[in-house]
């Protein structure tokens, strides 16, 4: 239910001094996690689904390295956990439209890379799409829409996620669904950030 859905946390540590934030998104990263927090000097805080998880690396997470999981040059598409998995569903359906994606997997969110995102937001054609288990407030949309400003990079923004409100307690797939950020609701973003018609995006009222 609503009490146990952490969806204002990254939020709420992006504001204390010091503080590392960790999010694994697959099971290489839950087995590697805690050798990854224990090698930081300072307070961690891990970001992990209760739930199953699939393996969709064949690398253990390493601190403040940005996994790049396709090179394209029309949208960055930044994901973090679970929304990872997700996003890879719409994976098909970008390739089958030849939208080229430039998709970046955080699991380092604090420090945040901004380098790295501003270096891939610098070389895309549309702009940057953000999808994260979290509000679309102070989370990750938030650090990136932070990065961007402060180096002056004019790119469209589009923040997928919770939208600033108490979810409902339901299945995963049907809050993200509700919420706006399954990988229909991704291919509806890029088709309207980039002007192409992609299969797969769902018209919603």
């Amino acid at each position: 239910g609503v009490t146990h859905q952490a969806i204002d946390d990254v939020a709420l540590f992006r504001a204390v001094p010091n503080m590392t934030i960790l999010e694994v998104g697959d099971a290489s990263e839950v087995e590697s996690v805690m050798d990854v927090a224990e090698s930081i000097d300072g307070p961690v805080y891990v970001r992990m689904w209760r739930g199953q998880v699939p393996r969709l690396f064949s690398t253990p997470m390493k601190f403040g390295v940005v996994r790049v999981l396709s090179e394209g040059t029309d949208f960055v598409l930044i994901t973090s956990g679970i929304c990872t998995e997700e996003s890879l569903k719409a994976r098909r359906s970008f390739k089958a439209a030849g939208v080229a994606v430039k998709h970046l997997h955080l699991s380092t969110i604090v420090p945040f890379p901004s380098n790295v995102i501003v270096k891939a937001a610098e070389k895309c054609k549309y702009g940057v799409i953000v999808m994260e288990n979290h509000s679309i407030i102070g989370g990750v949309g938030s650090a990136t829409a932070e990065a961007l400003a402060e180096a002056g990079i004019g790119r469209k923004l589009i923040r997928l996620g919770v939208p600033g409100v108490y979810a409902h307690g339901a299945s995963c797939d049907y809050l993200v669904a509700e919420y706006g950020f399954d990988f229909t609701a991704l291919i509806r973003a890029a088709q309207s950030l980039t002007g192409k018609q992609i299969a797969g995006a769902v018209e919603t009222e």
